[in-house]
């Protein structure tokens, strides 16, 4: 195909002959008209001449007829023969000049025919060729000139005439002329822009055929492609209309539903689909294809032979370029093999549920069975050790509170696994107070770590927030886990627990803990396998470290199901370090509540450190930098009397003095007398630090001054309670008082009054012991029945109540509870269960409960449980 200008110069060539044959024509008509025209002219203004009395035939009718044939003759015969040619044009602007001429002289020069000329010239340029009034002015031009000259009557009409009037007529002419071929070229530009015009067109309406012809075969290939493969596609494939009727089946559909292409024409389809399902399938059929989305059902089938299958349908709406729906493409599977393995999964499943229910029970009853003895052995145990004994009475004791320990951990680690690995195990999403539940974990360690001497430390870090959301209670059993096996595994030196901020963001905050030991480290090749379950870095007969080789994988669980990682860093002889992060929701507002402190000004206060572990020194440095004082640190008892000799000799003393108790060469008691024998020394105030608390050691801070005493690792809410309290007291060399502790920060809680309703002997004695050692007053219900009778009696400051109860259980004892409370009263109840199975905090809370401890009970765990729901000063 040419290119648009070849074509473009071919429509314009066309296009010119056109007009040229037209106009050629045109002028074959006007000048046989013209003719006609002149020789009535000639008869009508001289049709005859006199001389006397006789008459002839004017010359000027000769001259019409005979000239007037002669000029018109030939431009008409070449327009007959030789159409569009260029001679033929000017042939007849040739002719058609001297007709004119003819005319003029006809009317013996008239004005009026003189416009003929003007007409004349005018006609010419239907030619849209300038080119043809060339001769025919050079004809007007001639005549005029050489008529005016000798024949001046003939073009004038006058017997004389100026040679100029010839050029005046020729200035007219040509001045016509200009205008014309100004014309005659617009006109060709035209003709040029409305031939490129119609090439464009053509040139696109060729390409938009052209595209439409291979559309249409690419269309034909598609449709051809589309019914071979679906001819042998092993489903079942149908198409309809934009109306949701079917048209095309596949054999795989005819063969699968025993159904003929026409019969599942239309709606005929639905008429296989089971009597019980259409119903259902219609409906969702005509909810997609009017809504236009995708259509997917399942469903049964019930073929001509009776035979029942199941199908699972899907089709997608087919579109058209504005994007309406043309029509439906779908396919049909058969899933009847599919289903009958769904059923039988199902059945296995829900034999293996009722396997699992059956083994939570068991769990549940063998966690109560051996958790409720295991509850009076440990209590008893504790409550014993508490009170005077023998040297040997309190060996054994400590010996049968150790296995009993051992015992227990063992069955809480077995336990446990078994519950994560039934998938039991459901993390709790609670607001708590984290620095206070990390404290626990640590006092808790503190009597495992004291007795090895091994310096138990524990440090958060400022950007560390007080409260989160998460789960306490496996927060601490990983802490429990990883901080028990560096006690177990170090020898000497120290234990470091840390707590700090991985990120942050407005609703998470991830954490990042590590427990750092002095022990024997692991190698590098068994830093793997230590957290797949039952391995041991030394898993022989003749290991030294006993366990279960269960804690670890516990804790690699507990920690995946919080979001977080968990890895070591150790190299053998060197300790480990145990890192894991846990992620934990952000609390706007403190939802735990806390004791309000009265106010006191620390800024700047001069507060001396001494203690001989320097990671000890850095946390408490640390601490009370947070409080704004300004502290200095030193690393024994001698120097710390240089250090207060300075400040004395300075004017600056020191008004407080934190000091570990047990340090080399000079232990804390002995500092704590030397300060006491210096006057100068007199404004500060001494705090002990002890990882090991001694009996007699009160009484001894009470001789030496001592104003506080605490166990490490101490919590920072407890240090500054302490320190609070101590700067409230009177100066050191007053009345001696006795130190402030742990317990007397307490003691505004041991009026409250509680109720105990359990029904096992032991454990009402091990509880009660420990009640009544916190002083709290008590009152004990020997089942649900009591517990409520008591309730109608008496007001409580909180309930501990026994799950499991003859007569009436604590559930059901709870719902009885808060139905007569109603929303005007509500009594603080604590769950008391030896089961400790998935569901059971959650059932707990879900009856009224407020919170959930689980038996054996511990006295650390139940006594900040008390201080939680027990406000001070009850």
């Amino acid at each position: 195909m040419l290119g648009a200008e070849g074509r473009a110069a071919e429509i314009f060539a066309a296009r010119q002959r056109q007009i040229f044959c037209r106009t050629d024509r045109l002028f074959a008509i006007l000048m046989a008209l013209q003719w006609v025209a002149g020789v009535v002219a000639a008869f009508v203004i001289s049709p005859r001449t006199w001389a006397g009395t006789s008459s002839q035939t004017h010359l000027h009718v000769w001259a019409a007829v005979l000239l007037g044939g002669a000029i018109s003759s030939f431009p008409i015969f070449l327009t007959m023969v030789r159409p569009g040619r260029a001679l033929t044009r000017h042939t007849i602007a040739v002719g058609q000049m001297l007709t004119a001429a003819l005319l003029i002289h006809l009317t013996g020069g008239r004005i009026e025919t003189h416009f003929h000329i003007f007409g004349s010239l005018a006609f010419l340029a239907f030619y849209r060729d300038w080119k043809v009034l060339v001769p025919a002015t050079v004809v007007v031009g001639v005549d005029h000139l050489v008529r005016g000259i000798f024949w001046p009557q003939s073009v004038y009409g006058v017997l004389t005439a100026s040679p100029w009037r010839s050029l005046e007529h020729a200035a007219w002419v040509v001045f016509e002329d200009v205008v014309l071929i100004k014309s005659c070229l617009q006109g060709v530009r035209d003709l040029w822009e409305n031939a490129r015009a119609q090439a464009t067109l053509e040139i696109l309406n060729h390409s938009v055929e052209q595209k439409v012809v291979e559309r249409t075969a690419a269309l034909q290939r598609s449709e051809e492609r589309f019914r071979l493969l679906s001819a042998s596609a092993p489903i079942g494939i149908f198409q309809t209309d934009a109306s949701g009727q079917w048209g095309y089946t596949n054999e795989a559909w005819q063969t699968m539903s025993g159904q003929s292409s026409a019969a599942a024409r239309g709606l005929g389809w639905s008429q296989v689909v089971h009597p019980e399902d259409r119903a259902a399938v219609l409906a969702a059929w005509q909810a997609a294809w009017q809504a236009g989305t995708e259509f997917s059902h399942e469903y049964r089938i019930l073929r001509p032979d009776g035979t029942l299958r199941w199908l699972h349908a899907r089709a997608r709406a087919s579109r058209s370029g504005d994007g309406n729906a043309t029509g439906y493409v779908g396919a049909a599977e058969d899933i009847t093999d599919r289903k009958g393995a769904e059923a039988e999964w199902k059945s296995a499943r829900e034999a293996a549920e009722a396997a699992n229910r059956s083994k939570s029970e068991f769990l549940a009853n063998m966690s109560h069975e051996i958790r409720t003895p295991i509850n009076g052995v440990v209590g008893m145990t504790e409550l014993a050790l508490d009170t005077d004994l023998t040297l040997e009475q309190r060996e054994y004791l400590e010996t049968v509170k150790v296995s009993a320990d051992s015992l227990l951990t063992v069955i809480n680690d077995i336990l446990d696994f078994s519950k994560i690995e039934a998938g039991k195990v459901d993390m709790d999403h609670i607001a708590f107070d984290l620095q206070s539940n990390l404290h626990e974990v640590t006092r808790m360690l503190a009597a495992r770590a004291h007795p090895k001497g091994l310096e138990l430390v524990f440090h958060t870090a400022p950007e560390v927030p007080e409260s989160v959301t998460g789960d306490p209670g496996r927060l601490r059993q990983i802490l429990m886990n990883l901080a028990s096996n560096a006690i177990k595994f170090t020898a000497s030196g120290e234990v470091v627990l840390r707590a700090e901020v991985d990120s942050r963001s407005d609703e998470e905050v991830c954490l990042h803990f590590s427990v750092t030991d002095t022990g024997i480290g692991i190698p590098v090749e068994k830093q793997q396998s230590i957290f797949r379950p039952f391995e041991q870095a030394d898993s022989s007969t003749t290991r030294r470290y006993g366990g279960t080789g269960l804690g670890l994988a516990i804790s690699t669980r507990l920690v995946e199901m919080m979001g977080g990682s968990i890895w070591v860093e150790s190299e053998p002889g060197h300790g480990a370090t145990f890192h894991f992060t846990a992620r934990f929701g952000v609390v706007k507002e403190a939802e735990i509540p806390r004791a309000p402190r009265p106010a006191l000004n620390l800024y700047d206060l001069r507060v001396l450190i001494v203690d001989d572990n320097a990671t000890n020194r850095r946390v408490l440095e640390q601490v009370v930098t947070n409080w704004r004082m300004r502290s200095t640190l030193v690393e024994s008892g001698r120097a710390a009397l240089a250090a207060l000799e300075r400040a004395a000799a300075a004017a600056e003393p020191f008004r407080l003095v934190l000091s570990d108790c047990q340090m080399p060469e000079m232990d804390g008691f002995e500092l704590a007398a030397r300060i006491r024998e210096r006057p100068e020394f007199s404004a500060a105030s001494i705090i002990m630090l002890t990882s090991a608390g001694v009996r007699g050691d009160g009484v001894r801070c009470r001789e030496l001054g001592v104003a506080g005493y605490l166990t490490k690792p101490v919590h920072q809410s407890e240090l500054l309670d302490t320190i609070l309290t101590v700067l409230r007291l009177e100066p050191p060399d007053a009345e001696l008082k006795p130190p402030v502790t742990r317990h007397s920060l307490r003691e505004n809680t041991c009026r409250a009054s509680i109720l105990l309703a359990e029904d096992n002997p032991i454990n009402q004695r091990v509880a009660l012991r420990m009640l009544e050692k916190r002083g709290y007053q008590v009152t004990v219900a020997g089942n649900g029945k009591e517990a409520l009778a008591a309730l109608e009696k008496e007001r409580f400051d909180l309930v501990l109540m026994d799950v499991q109860m003859p007569e009436l259980g604590g559930l059901e004892a709870i719902a009885e509870l808060r139905r007569r409370e109603g929303a005007e009263r509500h009594t603080g109840v604590i769950a008391l269960t030896a089961s400790a199975m998935k569901g059971d905090r959650e059932e707990c809370l879900a009856a009224g409960m407020d919170d959930y401890l689980a038996k054996p009970i511990k006295p650390d765990e139940l006594y900040a449980a008390l201080d939680q729901w027990i406000p001070r000063g009850t």
